[in-house]
């Protein structure tokens, strides 16, 4: 009688051994697994195709192309940029650029931004030339100070973050990229990793652009995804 009570408790406790380990692995797979979620999440800008030389071509204009579209319509159908478009953008990026050597206007309500300086910045971002806009047809054109005149300072909210590239048959390029939203409190270092390496999940997505650009990289047209 003894001997099968002892047989009937080595297989018990045999039993509950195999349970346990089989428990405990269940549980290292689930913490793998949500581990991988994670980290899939936290690099959520990495999922796109685009090449690493292409992502630092567009990260080295990157707060340009932010600043430039700050106030530009937002379009969910490719919109091409218009002259209008082109000059807010193109005085945005003067005044990012250039405001300590910027005069104001008498009123000291604005930047003065010599036309010549608006047209370089229009040359260097778009397909347009810069000679068949006409300043004096803008809105923010001065008669008196025979310049333009502009009282918008950017204050940026969003990081952009290139996730994708197709090139088309011509050479254009449409170049797809996130709009973040990232907390300034966090920390310098977490804000590096998002604004450039991509290191942020979806939920930080406010919005999502694609710009179309020549094969010189000059830009065409925006659309909202």
């Amino acid at each position: 009688m003894k001997k099968v009570v002892i047989v009937l408790l080595i297989i018990s406790i045999g039993l509950a051994v195999f349970v346990g380990f089989k428990i405990s692995n269940k549980k290292n797979e689930t913490n793998n697994n949500i581990g991988n979620i994670s980290s899939q999440e936290e690099y959520y800008g990495k999922r796109g195709n685009i090449s690493e030389e292409e992502r630092i071509k567009f990260l080295s204009k990157n707060d340009e192309y932010l600043v430039g579209m700050m106030g530009i319509e937002n379009s969910s159908e490719a919109k091409n940029f218009s002259n209008d478009d082109i000059v807010k953008f193109a005085l945005n990026v003067a005044v990012e650029r250039y405001s300590t050597m910027l005069s104001k206007n008498k009123k000291k309500t604005g930047y003065v931004v010599p036309v010549s300086t608006v047209d370089s910045i229009i040359a260097e971002y778009f397909t347009v030339d810069p000679a068949t806009i006409s300043a004096s047809k803008s809105e923010f054109y001065s008669t008196s100070n025979k310049a333009y005149v502009y009282n918008n300072t950017a204050e940026k909210t969003l990081y952009y973050y290139p996730v994708s590239m197709e090139t088309k048959e011509d050479g254009s390029k449409e170049i797809t990229a996130d709009a973040i939203f990232i907390n300034d409190e966090q920390a310098a270092e977490d804000i590096e990793k998002a604004k450039y390496e991509g290191k942020y999940s979806e939920s930080n997505v406010d919005s999502t652009i694609k710009f179309k650009t020549d094969a010189n990289g000059k830009l065409i047209s925006y659309q909202y995804l």
